[in-house]
């Protein structure tokens, strides 16, 4: 049964999944069943569309990456294959095949219980970023048990981040009512609160790079066109250093250029595809809320990433990024390549960007601390990940000595929690515990304090009080005030 399940899942593809699962949430929320459906249709368009964008992207990008690569003389021992590997891990082990179910019924008892404000079944393609942490647990421990607890605590983990950048991810993206529960795309959102909060003492945060004030400036010359051109040119240009006399050079140079200004042009209409798609189910939403038909102060609707990927700030951070992290991948204690995953950069700056309200400087900075932590933790695993991956009958390059996936093994969150779950035996209970009590706290800081937690996040006061989101928290703080 829960073979046939992933069969079909492999099958249909987020193309087809995403809008059927977004259809069927529409017919549950009482979105009239045209609408639903034109909505669940656009999502589908909007996705496709957005493929062909990733796969123009990916096809020009790495060919340079590898380039880049041979340019900076990098020889490391373990390649990233990219995410794939990651996937083929999780499927092949018991432990992908029955967290499908278990999660959904998870998710459901803890968004029924409102211990999340999440909806998560119509982000369910990418559960295998989390639970591949859960998989290599069980690959360690032998215990099923234990992987399975593995996966359910990193899904809380997903949950509560999703529900902490939700009102800012709403008011940066400009998407009514989601969130996202990708792992690799949100994961370094809670440190961004952090560094952001460093460059504010420092006065880094002053020099302000976000996309409209650099147009504001410079005109044309700052539109996304120009910048995507730009940093197409740029990473080109470096990728070729070595053979800038030959015209056939030039020739790549430009026509990646003329690539990422045109992507930076296109993905806005790919966007209001998936506007389309999310406007039936938001405006039920919202009027359902209001009218007092469903009594929840918020709710938060996870969906792909992909939505979010082509604003000009994640996508000029990412692609920026790029040659950024194959720099740092020099840094003594790392030894994975990365390679494969490089193209898809603007996924991973997600979550930053909307806490470093799309100043690229900031977003930039903030996301190398983050990836150097990253390319330390997934060193660590690439031996288990080779393990594994060898074990689900992967493909292993000749050059390499080990493989993992650049964008799920670069996860400092999972891999704290993966050796809590895989520690040594005389320890592991009371790793475990300790897991656990540092996730209840902040969740309880996190319930108490949600308007401090928002606008940390990145969240405006005003966008705040005109959703009506968190407004029982200010009263309270107010009350508190008043009566002293």
């Amino acid at each position: 049964m829960i073979e046939s399940i992933q069969r079909i899942i492999d099958l249909l593809g987020p193309t087809i999944l995403v809008p059927v699962v977004v259809f069927i949430l529409a017919l549950f929320l009482r979105v009239e069943t045209r609408k639903a459906f034109t909505g669940a249709l656009f999502m589908g368009l909007g996705l496709f569309s957005f493929n062909i964008i990733l796969g123009s992207l990916v096809g020009g990008v790495a060919p340079l990456v590898e380039l880049m690569v041979d340019t900076i003389g990098l020889k490391l021992p373990a390649i990233d294959v990219g995410w794939p590997g990651a996937a083929v891990i999780v499927y092949a082990n018991r432990i992908g095949m029955l967290y499908l179910p278990f999660g959904l019924g998870l998710n459901l008892l803890l968004f029924l219980t409102k211990w999340t404000d999440t909806f998560q079944p119509t982000d369910i393609w990418n559960y295998y970023q989390f639970v591949f942490w859960a998989a290599i647990v069980e690959v360690v421990t032998g215990s099923l048990f234990l992987a399975i607890a593995c996966a359910a605590f990193l899904n809380l983990v997903i949950l509560l981040i999703a529900d902490w950048i939700a009102p800012s991810m709403q008011e940066f993206y400009g998407y009514d009512g989601v969130t996202s529960t990708c792992f690799a795309p949100i994961q370094g959102a809670p440190f961004a609160v952090l560094v952001q909060w460093v460059f504010k003492k420092l006065g880094i945060d002053r020099i302000d790079l976000k996309p409209e004030k650099i147009r504001e400036r410079f005109g044309f010359w700052g539109e996304p066109a120009f910048l995507g051109v730009v940093v197409g040119f740029l990473i080109a240009f470096f990728a070729l250093i070595k053979s800038l006399g030959s015209v056939e050079t030039w020739a790549t140079i430009l026509s990646t250029a003329i690539l990422t200004g045109a992507i930076m042009v296109l993905y806005p209409s790919v966007s209001g595809l998936f506007v389309k798609g999310l406007i039936p189910i938001s405006q039920t939403l919202n009027a359902r809320l209001r009218s007092g038909e469903i009594k929840r102060d918020n709710f938060n609707i996870g969906i792909d990433p992909a939505v979010f990927f082509g604003h000009e700030s994640t996508l000029t951070s990412g692609l920026i990024l790029i040659p950024i992290v194959l720099l740092i991948s020099l840094i003594p204690g790392n030894i994975v390549l990365p390679l494969a995953d490089l193209p898809a950069m603007p996924f991973m700056v997600i979550g930053m960007v909307i806490v470093m309200k799309g100043n690229i400087l900031t977003t930039v900075l903030g996301a190398t601390l983050w990836f150097i932590l990253g390319n330390l933790a997934n060193s660590n695993i690439a031996p288990i990940f080779t393990q594994a991956a060898l074990a689900g009958g992967a493909n292993i390059p000749a050059e390499a000595a080990m493989v993992t996936s650049w964008t799920i093994g670069m996860n400092p969150i999972a891999w704290v929690v993966y050796q809590a779950f895989a520690a040594p035996e005389n320890i592991r209970i009371f790793t475990i515990i300790l897991a656990v009590a540092v996730y209840l706290a902040i969740y309880v800081l996190f319930r108490k304090n949600r308007r401090k937690f928002y606008m940390a996040a990145g969240a405006s006061e005003e966008f705040l009080d005109n959703k009506g989101i968190a407004v029982e928290a200010k009263k309270a703080v107010k009350g508190e005030a008043l009566g002293q």
